[in-house]
């Protein structure tokens, strides 16, 4: 399949750079990376999201944007200009700072006309994810419930959401009442190649579901069991926080699953004391841990979503 580059201006300074499959039928797909600027995965999986449908029959339209926050991503941090977080702008404002019209260029030109939206993410320097694919627990694709698409990508955790927090590109997606997905994992500054190959597979088969494009054989079988949880928005801005400055000492990892009240780990001050003991908010599975050993009072130290044993 031919793919065409596109450019979308989101100021006199800056355009993003699309590249899209398909002949404007069909169902449209699009697929963002790059959201934030520590976050290469997304990045890099998205590109090869590009090459693969490439070489794939394209029976809708399908966008790529891997690079939706050229500026962070220059730095290489989480935030764009003045410490703006471009997942808590969307829609955006075409008359506000960089990231806010950022943010509206991809939404009024790739959030609100497509289909169905696929936001790749990672845990970034800071934190630790088990591979996950989120979704909206109430909205469907290919006329199934989107659980029955996530269940067919090849992420070991699905995180249902009955609700999201505002600002985030699927947020967007799903106020408009579409189905939307995010993928998630790693993190920690490193990445391995499996990781890049999960995120492309996971979006074909959706891509698949969707009927956007015809079933491609390198979108792999999905992983032998998968842990459903439920609970929570996704706002890696809340869960469990830090109450004391120091190193954060872990005693879990992301993925386990936890009881309420267990210690999850330990912050020790420069002399080796323990000054804190940091404990599970909720039994659950542990969705994002802190990695970066320096930590500081109210910052997260981990995520836990609620196990769904009747959807698992």
């Amino acid at each position: 399949m031919t793919a065409v580059t596109g450019r979308l201006r989101a100021g006199p300074e800056l355009e993003l750079e699309t590249v899209r499959f398909g002949d404007g039928g069909g169902p449209a797909v699009t697929v963002l990376g790059g959201v934030h600027g520590d976050e290469l995965e997304g990045v890099l999986a998205a590109y090869r999201v590009a090459d693969l449908l490439a070489a794939a029959p394209v029976r809708g339209t399908v966008t790529v944007l891997p690079r939706a926050n050229p500026p962070a991503l220059a730095a290489g941090t989480r935030h764009g200009d003045g410490g703006a977080n471009l997942a808590r702008l969307f829609p955006g404002d075409p008359g506000g700072g960089l990231s806010e019209r950022i943010a509206h260029t991809i939404a009024a030109a790739l959030i609100d006309p497509c289909d169905l939206l696929i936001d790749l993410h990672s845990a970034g320097r800071r934190y630790r994810m088990p591979p996950m694919c989120g979704f909206g627990a109430n909205r469907t694709l290919g006329g199934r419930p989107l659980l029955d698409a996530a269940r067919a990508t090849p992420f070991p955790y699905l995180w249902a959401h009955a609700s999201v927090a505002p600002g985030r590109s699927v947020s967007r997606a799903d106020a408009l009442g579409k189905p939307w997905a995010y993928f998630e994992s790693g993190g920690g500054g490193a990445l391995r190649e499996a990781d890049i190959d999960r995120y492309a597979q996971g979006v074909l088969r959706l891509l698949e579901i969707a009927g956007a494009v015809e079933p491609v054989s390198l979108a792999g079988p999905p992983p032998g069991r998968q842990v459903v949880v439920t609970g929570g928005d996704g706002n890696t801005d809340t869960g469990v926080l830090f109450g004391a400055a120091g190193a954060f000492v872990s005693s879990v990892a992301a993925g386990d699953a936890v009881d309420a009240g267990q210690t999850i780990g330990a912050v020790y001050d420069d002399g080796g004391r323990r000054v804190e003991e940091v404990r599970a908010d909720a039994s659950g599975v542990v969705m994002m841990l802190r990695h970066d050993l320096r930590a500081a009072p109210g910052e997260v130290a981990a995520i836990i979503a609620g196990e769904d044993g009747r959807a698992a």
